[in-house]
């Protein structure tokens, strides 16, 4: 059911989406990789899963949260889903929580995804991409931008747990992960794939963090 309503609704989908042209500043060498993305409203999450190519070898990172329809409510009301100072917030607050959760966990459960948990189970999620990226070797897909309001992300910082990813993957398979930072531009409908960025492994991974958060966000937004 699930494979089959998202092979659905990513044809549907894209007869409703503007053409968007991809571009890679570098070829793509196919390892698994971590591809980091603007989230840019709704439409990054969507570009990724309806019309990125790696995607059909790929996972997307999802908040754990959405994907029951007993937690989508709070998480709703908390994402900035509507502008908090509209005379209508309130009836926004009453009305669409409610009616999000009875679709948005059936249609977030059958895209190809990861749960992301922010308490105990984090390890969960950590464990799990490790899997896929060794030994389905697929991709993972992260949105690590920090949602500040309505329509509104921060461009100066990022959620940066992901990161350790970089030495458990070095630990688990010796090989070195890479992060490919995407800039998504819908006004002008292209997709951007830039150089990859690479940790080294000589040095901690705590005092990197600054170094490739800032990377990672020039790639998405610069």
């Amino acid at each position: 059911m699930g494979k089959r309503l998202y092979r659905f609704l990513r044809y549907t989908v894209r007869w409703f989406l503007p053409r968007v042209d991809i571009a890679w500043d570098v070829p793509f060498d196919g390892r698994p990789c971590v591809f980091v993305c603007n989230h840019d409203r709704a439409m990054g999450p969507l570009e990724m899963a309806v019309n990125f190519p790696p995607m059909d070898n790929s996972r997307i990172w999802i908040f754990a949260d959405p994907l029951s329809r007993e937690t989508v409510p709070a998480y709703v009301r908390q994402d900035h889903w509507w502008n908090e100072k509209s005379r209508l917030a309130p009836f926004y607050s009453a009305v669409i929580p409610p009616v999000v959760s009875v679709l948005l966990p059936l249609i977030l459960r059958s895209v190809p995804h990861i749960p992301v948990y922010h308490d105990i189970r984090a390890v969960r999620t950590m464990k799990e991409t490790l899997r896929v990226l060794r030994d389905e070797k697929q991709h993972v897909i992260i949105f690590p931008e920090i949602p500040t309001g309505y329509g509104e992300h921060s461009t100066d910082k990022i959620n940066e747990g992901f990161l350790n990813l970089l030495p458990m993957y070095k630990k688990l398979t010796g090989g070195e992960l890479a992060i490919w930072p995407i800039h998504l531009d819908t006004a002008s409908h292209s997709l951007r794939v830039k150089a990859p960025i690479r940790w080294d492994s000589a040095r901690t991974l705590e005092e990197q963090v600054p170094e490739l958060s800032r990377q990672i966000l020039d790639g998405m937004f610069r």
